[in-house]
């Protein structure tokens, strides 16, 4: 039988997605800001006895032997080939899969390792905040019909002002930052720019399959650069182990599952703006576990970030 050719399958899917946002999309959305938005305090606890490279390293390889694993044990589960999930790859979609996940996923992980060591935790997320402002670009340029109209851009605009009313005070409030700190995390946003276009423009297989190549590529080169630059830390402790665990079974592993598989129906764009949403959570997280207090800036700041989700993923009318 005559395979169906993939760009009018994806051309429809650009459509449906850009005239509309279902339920499904909102609690994926929703789903990843939480995941990585608690992500940040596993990273403190696992970088307290364990150099950020081979934290780094760790979830990438956990992420892709866990994803692995339970994609072959389904296929057998459900009588098929161990290597059934891999029939639909073809050498394009494993250079572009590979590609997202060598260059725009353990390369932009490695840079803000490295940047944090001389970097305020809250200048990396201003800089982190250039992600959406990158993948609009992008998108613009290699995705047909995803053009960075007059109400995207405000959207974006007002979701970069509202992150740096959020962190804009700790960030520039004398903190000592490098210039190659700040070069690391700019060049690690714009690498995770081109990680949500490259896998929106990759050859469609599964989420789980997807996610498999992008791990297990991502960790064929941290390992390496783990070994190179920093000493295997045999005296980590339990819980700087145990957040490796958490971070590579639930902000990599599972996370890449959902990352993909919305990326797919709901474009680069929508995922993107992850970026100003998970500073919201870990603000929650503080206000309902910490006795931090929410002052008037994170109010203003709350607005902004969803007046701009809001703005640039309204539905401007359906096409016939």
């Amino acid at each position: 039988m005559k395979a169906r050719p993939f760009g009018s399958g994806r051309e429809r899917v650009v459509d449906q997605t850009r005239t509309s946002r279902g339920t499904s999309d909102w609690a994926c959305l929703i789903a990843l800001v939480i995941i990585w938005g608690t992500a940040f305090a596993a990273i403190s606890v696992a970088v307290e006895t364990i150099d950020p490279i081979w934290v780094v390293t760790g979830r990438l390889v956990i992420a892709a032997v866990g994803l692995g694993s339970w994609m072959i044990l389904r296929a057998i589960m459900q009588g098929k080939s161990w290597r059934e999930p891999f029939f639909g790859v073809n050498s394009r979609s494993l250079v572009v899969l590979s590609f997202v996940g060598v260059v725009c996923t353990a390369a932009p992980f490695l840079l803000y390792a490295i940047a944090a060591e001389t970097t305020p935790s809250a200048v990396l997320a201003i800089c982190n905040g250039g992600t959406p402002m990158f993948t609009a670009l992008l998108a613009h340029g290699l995705i047909p019909g995803d053009r960075l109209t007059v109400r995207r851009a405000i959207g974006v605009g007002l979701g970069f002002l509202g992150l740096a009313v959020l962190v804009g005070p700790e960030a520039f409030n004398g903190t000592g930052a490098g210039v190659t700190g700040l070069a690391a995390a700019i060049l690690g946003a714009a690498l995770y720019a081109g990680g949500n276009v490259g896998t929106r423009l990759a050859p469609r297989l599964s989420p789980l399959t997807s996610s498999v190549i992008i791990t297990g590529s991502g960790s064929i080169l941290a390992l390496p650069a783990a070994l190179i630059l920093a000493p295997v830390p045999m005296g980590a402790s339990t819980a700087s182990l145990a957040a490796v665990a958490f971070l590579g079974l639930l902000p990599t592993a599972l996370a890449m599952i959902l990352y993909v598989w919305l990326i797919q129906r709901a474009g680069p764009m929508f995922v993107s703006f992850t970026t100003y949403l998970s500073p919201l959570w870990a603000a929650g997280i503080g206000l309902a576990f910490m006795n931090e207090t929410i002052g008037a800036s994170a109010v203003a700041a709350l607005g902004l970030i969803l007046a701009g989700v809001a703005i640039a993923n309204r539905s401007s009318g359906l096409r016939s």
